[in-house]
């Protein structure tokens, strides 16, 4: 099958898919006051117009906190709060009346399955009743959402299925539901007309999107267009946003089953962070830089120099929203992932012979990270060209097998790029393209170089900043 075959059959499904690219005007991230402490994987929930972040894990590899943080959006301030009584991370959040629900994760005597209940007008924690899921679920397996007077879990507790539970906040009791039939590590899930949606992930088929509806507790699958590990879902005016990669925020519009891709201010890429919503503001949190790998002690641990906080106002990114808002939105807070087992798959880690070398070097969006792979793209096709030299621009680049790599390039480098790509597809010059990454995500590394590999392109997109 000819390259040229495969690119117009993508071009027609991106037609179905109707997916967009919405550039926004001029925008800038906000810096806000840093966190007290690093932290990844953390729990948070939105309350009364202030951000909770609990526990996570802390710089010290393989240790997590117990601390409770409170920042206030309008005195731009942190306060301590009391601690949780399990130190851990990576545990499924949601947020009930006041409440802020933490359950399972590991803990620094390992996976647990405890839950416990912070009542942020009292200022106190109480234990509830233990999950019921017959393993203890590792973290980044495991999701928790609130629909009504109940809290829908869902864990990757084996290698055939997701369970899901129901837990009644007025009997107390857990009830068994219909299994997800789908391997779900490393996403995220959101609320959005009472469903329950669940997106991204890091194995297999992370492109779909199922979602459950509890008044017949069934699972359906729900359209594709979400790749992405280790990042956060938040309801948005009956849409899904969801964030990691910030340059670009991935919008799910559930009646349309169609993904927008926002173009913003390039910041700091990051994963495990926790994130929320409060007055049209989105705000990121802590976290780590995004990396080929998010497993083990790796990824238990927090970056010492990331306790950065960042804002930026939905409205003026343009997003396309529905007229009303979804209940739920404002304490929503964020579903973290939960501790990385699995992200190393689906990140770049691969050789240049492989094709995709480049995402190790670089903390870019890959299918596992929170672009939707070829599906999200689509304004820009590999006969394309650019011969604009000044500015810079986003170059993405989509494998044949559906990974992608984000790069903060020049024009000129750009244009470089697209010189060796026309010259290898009519059979001249090198079969790979070395693109430097220069400042950026290179860590303890004097220089980081990404080797693509031509014969593994399907296609590219070129976004030239303002």
């Amino acid at each position: 099958m000819k390259k040229w075959f495969v690119v117009f059959f993508l071009f027609v499904i991106t037609l179905f898919q109707s997916l967009q690219t919405v550039s926004a005007e001029t925008v800038e991230w906000k810096e806000r006051a840093d966190l007290p402490e690093p932290r990844v994987g953390a729990s948070s929930g939105v309350v009364d117009g202030k951000i909770y972040v609990i526990g996570g894990g802390t710089v010290k590899s393989g240790t997590y906190g117990n601390q409770t943080f409170v920042y206030d959006p309008k005195t731009n301030e942190w306060t301590k709060k009391a601690d949780m009584p399990t130190e851990r991370g990576g545990a499924a959040t949601v947020t009930v009346d006041g409440k802020i629900y933490v359950m399972g994760g590991r803990s620094n005597d390992g996976v647990v399955k405890t839950v416990e209940v912070y009542d942020s007008k009292k200022d106190a924690w109480e234990k509830s009743d233990d999950l019921p899921f017959e393993k203890k679920v590792s973290p980044y397996r495991i999701y928790a959402e609130a629909i009504g007077k109940k809290i829908y879990v869902v864990a990757y507790e084996n290698s055939r299925y997701a369970t899901t539970y129901s837990y009644d906040l007025e009997t107390k009791k857990w009830e068994k539901k219909q299994n997800l039939n789908y391997e779900v590590t490393g996403a995220s899930t959101a609320v959005i007309d009472n469903k329950l949606y669940i997106l991204g992930g890091t194995h297999y088929n992370p492109q779909r999107v199922y979602v459950y509806d509890p008044e017949n507790d069934k699972w359906v699958e729900h359209g594709r267009g979400f790749t992405a590990g280790y990042y956060s879902a938040l309801a948005y005016k009956g849409k899904i946003l969801m964030t990691g990669g910030v340059s670009r925020i991935k919008v799910y519009d559930p009646k349309s089953q169609s993904v927008t891709a926002v173009t913003n201010p390039k910041a700091l890429y990051r994963m495990a962070h926790s994130s929320a919503i409060i007055d049209d503001t989105l705000y990121v949190i802590g976290g780590r830089e995004e990396n080929s790998s998010f497993a083990g002690s790796f990824g238990d641990n927090a970056n010492a120099k990331i306790k950065s906080v960042i804002s930026i106002s939905l409205k003026d990114l343009n997003i396309p929203v529905d007229s009303e808002e979804t209940p739920g939105d404002k304490d929503k807070g964020s579903t973290t992932p939960s501790e990385g087992d699995s992200g190393d798959k689906d990140k770049g880690s691969t050789t240049p012979s492989e094709g995709d070398s480049g995402d190790k070097d670089k903390g870019s969006t890959t299918p596992s990270e929170g672009d939707s792979g070829d599906k999200d793209k689509g304004s820009t096709t590999p006969s394309e060209d650019n011969s604009i030299e000044d500015g810079d621009a986003l170059l993405v680049v989509t494998m044949v097998n559906g990974l992608q790599k984000e790069y903060q390039l020049s024009m000129k480098e750009v244009n470089g790029f697209l010189k060796w790509y026309k010259q290898r597809d009519a059979g001249e010059g090198p079969g790979f393209y070395e693109i430097d990454e220069h400042d950026n995500n290179k860590g303890p590394f004097k220089s980081k170089k990404d080797y693509v590999v031509f014969k593994n392109i399907l296609m590219y997109e070129v976004n030239k900043y303002k």
